[in-house]
């Protein structure tokens, strides 16, 4: 990620290329905002898929209990049907067509349980059609809320692409020779040759699932950063630390705000351990997986390729840590 390590140059003069260093506050910044843009991109997008299921069920609700409403009308109209049919219908009828005074009693009796009966099936199908009407409304409400996230998502994802195109106009200011130097600074990743030695003396993991994790981070290296991608052939940062953390069996939201409410938070850089998230900047924009020994695997920023690098590169934004 971007961080101010260039020393100072001579002020580019009027007509001339811009200097490196004429431009890595604005990068620097920009780099920042863009990582704060794309979590929001990502955390609405978790808002959108929670909305939508929950709709999808509060739908499923209120087709089951239509069913069951359905169901008891048909069973009250029935017991009408066969009540009126019998001409058994009161106390009155009973004492008539009884034959002696237990036998009167027992029609007694009998009406009485129809009547209870009648009064169950009444209230379920009352109930029922209050529960239809109550879930169906949610429903409605759900959708209609999931749809204006969706309208949401497709201005953040503009906003986005205009961070993104500015960031790269301004990258393209500098000529191939200043580009190479601003990357050299800038990145301060380990090389090729490192991960491969990295990928079998990271210290142990806590657990075996943040061991898996740290693993499959350490593959992703070298494929492109790409907002809001999760694999397998490139990613976001939030969207590398929710697959690294998938392959060791824990599921997590594709956002780096929401990644921070998981786990045990660890407040100091020093007590960090392999497996743990750490985050950077207020509010929460960019995630990476720490793997020991002061390193850890991040997706950057557009430009730039899954990378391992230093914690400290980092450490004037450090938010906290968690551990799974």
């Amino acid at each position: 990620m971007l961080t101010p390590t260039l020393a100072s140059a001579t002020p580019a003069a009027p007509h001339q290329q811009p200097t490196v260093t004429s431009v890595q506050k604005q990068l620097s910044d920009l780099a920042m905002k863009n990582s704060q843009v794309v979590d929001k991109f990502d955390h609405a997008r978790v808002v959108v898929a929670k909305r939508e299921k929950a709709a999808s069920a509060a739908g499923r609700t209120a087709a089951q209990a239509n069913a069951i409403y359905k169901q008891a009308r048909v069973q009250f109209t029935q017991i009408i049907q066969t009540q009126y049919e019998s001409g058994g219908l009161g106390a009155a009828g009973a004492l008539l067509d009884s034959n002696s005074g237990n036998n009167y009693l027992d029609r007694l009796d009998m009406l009485q349980l129809i009547s209870n009966h009648d009064a169950d099936v009444v209230s379920l199908v009352t109930k029922a059609r209050a529960t239809a009407s109550a879930q169906s409304k949610k429903a409605q409400t759900l959708l209609v809320s999931a749809k204006q996230e969706r309208d949401g998502l497709a201005r953040k994802r503009h906003d986005v692409e205009a961070q993104i195109n500015k960031y790269q106009q301004l990258l393209n200011t500098l000529n191939a020779a200043q580009q190479a130097a601003f990357q050299r600074a800038q990145n301060p990743a380990v090389s090729t040759t490192q991960v491969t030695t990295l990928k079998v003396s990271v210290p142990s993991a806590g657990s075996t699932a943040a061991h898996q994790a740290v693993q499959y981070a350490l593959a992703q290296v070298g494929k492109p950063y790409v907002f809001g991608a999760s694999g397998p052939g490139s990613f976001d940062c939030s969207g590398l630390t929710m697959m690294a953390w998938q392959a060791g069996g824990v599921s997590l939201p594709h956002s780096a705000a929401d990644q921070y409410n998981y786990g045990t938070h660890v407040s100091s850089p020093s007590a960090l351990q392999p497996g743990d998230l750490v985050f950077f900047y207020q509010p929460i924009g960019h995630v990476a997986i720490y793997i020991g020994n002061g390193m850890m695997v991040s997706a950057p920023t557009e430009g730039q390729n899954v990378q391992v690098v230093p914690l400290s590169s980092f450490t004037s934004d450090y938010v906290g840590g968690t551990r799974l």
